[in-house]
Parts: C-alpha cells; structure tokens; sequence
C-alpha cells in the first residue's frame, strides 16, 4: 500500500510543479524574443534607452560614425556639426547590451564604447546623449545633469585659406 501511496504522490507532486515550469520557461523564451528585436519600438519590457550620438565639432569637420552591437549593425553615417545619429532599444535581460562605434573626422580614427547596460545603469535613464568634440567624447550623466569626459582625441583646427 506505501508502494501505490508513494507512486501517488509523486505524480500529483510533479503535475503540480509542471504549469510553474512552464511559465518559467515561457517567459525565459519570450526574454529572449525581446533581445533579439532590440531595436524596435513595440517591446514588451519597459526601460527603453535612446543614445544619441552628436557631431560638437565645429569647423566644418565632418564625423564619419559607424556603430553596431552584436546582433546590430547600425551603419555608417556621415554627420555635420550639430547633426546626431540615434536609435533606441531595450536592455537584454541578462544586462549585457553593448553598442560601440568607430569613429574618422580629420584624419583621426577612434573606435569606444558608446553604451554597455552595466556602466549606464546609474549614468543614464532613457536619454544617452554623447557629444563627439575636437578634445574627445563626452557623455551625459541623466541623473546628475552634466557631461562627462571619457574619450581622448586631438583633432587640430582646420587652417583657413
């Protein structure tokens, strides 16, 4: 009789584990699906980022911007002073978004990160703005309200004729 009581309870026991399983598992896919279509505008998960990337040299100096993240190849664009490249989307479940870029204006090449999940966190919300100047890149702190430097370059003023 222990025998069938035993065999009993473990069936009802795993039936009852089975539909919180397949939730679990469900939504698992589902996270997935969303990481894999970043880049639109209809995501399910809210915390959606915009980065802009804009070209803050003057001169005439024309920024030659190519980002991409693993699984997005964003294109190269040309960009006049004042002019930005954006894109939004949502950070993969996992918290490991990476969008970097390269960079020609001048003669100067520079390839950075532009957004990583981990190092934005506490940096920006929905707005990652980025200014490409003559002395390097800099980012905007959302949260503090002020641009920090975090890239080097030099590029010389255009001589005028």
């Amino acid at each position: 009789m222990s025998l069938v009581y035993s065999y009993s309870y473990s069936y009802y026991y795993l039936k009852s584990m089975l539909k919180p399983l397949v939730t679990i598992i469900v939504f698992l896919m589902v996270a997935c699906a969303q990481d894999i279509y970043s880049l639109s505008d209809n995501t399910i998960f809210d915390g959606k980022k915009t980065v802009r990337v804009y070209n803050g040299m003057n001169d005439g100096i024309l920024v030659y911007l190519h980002c991409r993240s693993k699984d997005n190849d964003l294109g190269q664009h040309v960009l006049a002073f004042a002019e930005f490249q954006k894109w939004s989307f949502n950070d993969n479940l996992f918290g490991t978004t990476l969008f970097w870029c390269t960079m020609n204006a001048s003669n100067v090449h520079a390839s950075f990160e532009v957004y990583r999940a981990k190092t934005e966190e506490y940096k920006c919300d929905t707005q990652c703005d980025r200014n490409l100047k003559k002395d390097g890149g800099y980012f905007f702190n959302q949260f503090y309200g002020y641009w920090e430097k975090r890239l080097s370059w030099h590029i010389p003023k255009t001589p005028s004729f």
